[in-house]
């Protein structure tokens, strides 16, 4: 398992963490735990009606969630675009709870044999990901396969270091808020580390079209592919109705560049992976279309109510 430097700074907002920090991160881990006693079912239930009563309080991201939906999908009614709203924020609510006992967590992991000869490799990959369903259990069930699987975190510190929810599992955490934060996975990638990142929120990097609407990505996971001349993967995580999370993973495009044991094990094989080296512009617009559509398959447990068209 690789251990991650911290610079000075960080090191000074640790050492100098506050009374109220701690009395916190102390407050949610018994909140946690007194969750932890119910059964799965029940903490569902539980967790899912806090998240529906946070956003019936919580106008303004009720209505940013609604009005997502509805230019997204404008063949619903408003009742049922309201509804999805509701839904969706209640599923997404417990996938962030998931996040902090996802030593339970043990998911139904699906790929094809291509997919999984890269992730048994050893070799190390992208992982262009989402906030859908139980998202933290992708880096998860990376785990299961690499000794090295990597993510970044915008939890704070004191409270992914008091928990020990993101090491607990064999998954390495990078602070995304990091100034360092992206030569550290490349410093990652370079040790055959198998790195899964979020790409589904707004950021001012890569232009593509997403449910018919121009809008802005961030382009992290397709400049580290091609830097890292690593395949980029695809993976989402779902929850199946009796709450049994599955994995799916998928590839997206295999460097042309990469040479011997690695290029022939990872040859293509099959008409989807692409063999041309793409823009990085074009990864993601091909990441976005298959995004949709997997929303689209899943609509309830995706994070509508994120301020992503903000162009």
């Amino acid at each position: 398992m690789t251990v991650n430097n911290l610079d000075k700074s960080e090191h000074t907002s640790i050492t100098n963490m506050s009374l109220q920090q701690r009395s916190l991160g102390k407050l949610l881990k018994l909140a946690l735990a007194g969750l932890t006693k119910l059964n799965r079912s029940r903490r569902k239930k539980l967790v899912k009606n806090i998240g529906k009563t946070i956003l019936y309080f919580a106008k303004k991201t009720q209505l940013r969630a609604i009005k997502n939906i509805s230019n997204a999908m404008p063949e619903l009614s408003i009742k049922e675009a309201t509804d999805l709203a509701f839904d969706a924020y209640g599923n997404c609510a417990y996938g962030v709870a998931e996040s902090f006992w996802l030593t339970e967590v043990e998911p139904d992991i699906f790929c094809d044999e291509d997919t999984l000869r890269i992730l048994q490799s050893g070799q190390g990959a992208c992982i262009a990901t989402m906030h859908l369903g139980c998202y933290e259990a992708v880096p998860l069930a990376v785990a299961k396969f690499a000794k090295q699987s990597v993510t970044l975190t915008n939890i704070p510190k004191f409270l992914a270091d008091s928990m020990d929810f993101y090491s607990g599992v064999n998954i390495t955490a990078i602070n995304k808020n990091a100034s360092n934060a992206f030569s550290e996975l490349l410093k990652e990638s370079g040790s055959n580390a198998y790195i899964s990142l979020h790409c589904d929120l707004y950021a001012n990097q890569a232009e593509v079209t997403f449910f018919g609407q121009e809008t802005k990505a961030p382009a992290g996971i397709a400049l580290l592919a091609k830097m890292s001349k690593k395949p980029l993967l695809l993976a989402y995580a779902i929850y199946q109705g009796d709450g049994q999370v599955q994995v799916f993973f998928e590839t997206l495009y295999v460097n042309p560049n990469m040479t011997g044991q690695e290029a022939s094990e990872q040859s293509n094989k099959r008409e989807k992976v692409q063999i041309t080296e793409p823009t990085v512009e074009q990864i993601m617009s091909n990441i976005y279309q298959r995004f949709e559509q997997i929303i689209r398959q899943y609509p309830n447990q995706w994070y509508w109510s994120y301020n992503r068209w903000k162009n």
